[in-house]
């Protein structure tokens, strides 16, 4: 008899040992919890449920670019460069279709600006214009054909006389006289016909950034006297070649009588702000109103 109640106090004990045991780690858990340290509950209360909304994610589209702020006296006139104007399997039989404009697209480019109501101008209008701060006809537009080459005479010349078209050619006069590029017999023709005018692109097509001194002067100054003595026109305005520029190469031309420069930078905008780098659009076989013109 004695010995079962030692055994039933023994488990009595035993049962309030396991309760004070279960009390005391109730205990811990609450205080680490409200101390921000019990990890389990913290991690299961911080969790989101399942179903439950997600966090706002960023916009997938990318905030609106910034126009542009343009400084000082602007016109808007698009610049259009060409160079080479030909049937385009004639250009990929030469290896330069990418800087062709076949004569059918190109020709049909003009008459979208006749019937747009484009004037055609001159780029020493432009200039003028930016520099004495005047208006300009409504829609003029300039037409720049780079480097010299023969197919501009024998295709686009064509053309230009045929719609009363102006344009501009920028000439590397060292390289007039050679195979793909036009004499300057027929350079003089177009210029005295009144549809084209011509202007410094450098005598070799080099780029001035990072010649010397010495080598980017000879490459404006020959093209310049040269196109003077042939044209009999004063030359002040020069286009780059390969539309490379510096602050350097702009002092020089500055320093050389020129005054003002088109670079091949994008845009429509021209300003006298950076009339040392008008803007221009880069035309290739599509419509020009793929170009927003």
């Amino acid at each position: 008899m004695k010995k079962g109640r030692s055994v039933v106090n023994k488990l009595i004990n035993y049962g309030i040992y396991l309760a004070v045991v279960a009390m005391f780690a109730a205990y811990l858990v609450i205080s680490t919890t409200n101390d921000g340290l019990g990890t389990v509950a913290a991690a299961r209360d911080s969790a989101p449920s399942i179903g439950s909304a997600p966090d706002p994610s960023p916009s997938s589209s990318p905030p609106p670019t910034p126009e542009p702020v343009y400084k000082g006296y602007c016109l808007n006139v698009p610049v259009l460069m060409y160079h080479h104007v030909e049937p385009i399997e004639q250009a990929r039989a030469a290896w330069h279709a990418q800087l062709t404009v076949d004569v059918g697209v190109f020709e049909n480019q003009m008459k979208y600006l006749i019937s747009r109501g484009y004037k055609t101008i001159f780029a020493d209008e432009l200039v003028d214009a930016l520099i004495n701060k005047r208006s300009l006809p409504a829609k003029s537009v300039v037409i720049t054909m780079d480097d010299g080459y023969s197919d501009i005479y024998t295709y686009a010349y064509e053309i230009l006389k045929k719609h009363d078209i102006r344009a501009n050619l920028m000439i590397s006069t060292g390289l007039l006289e050679n195979p793909g590029y036009m004499t300057w017999n027929q350079l003089k023709q177009m210029v005295q016909s009144g549809h084209v005018t011509a202007y410094d692109h450098t005598w070799s097509h080099s780029s001035l950034v990072g010649k010397s001194n010495e080598k980017a002067i000879y490459e404006i100054v020959t093209a310049k006297e040269q196109l003077e003595q042939q044209l009999a026109k004063n030359q002040n305005i020069f286009a780059y070649p390969y539309g490379t520029y510096d602050s350097r190469v702009i002092s020089l031309l500055r320093e050389n009588g020129f005054i003002a420069a088109f670079s091949t930078d994008g845009g429509t905008i021209q300003c006298d702000s950076f009339i040392m780098s008008l803007h221009r659009v880069r035309v290739g076989n599509f419509p020009l109103s793929a170009y927003g013109i």
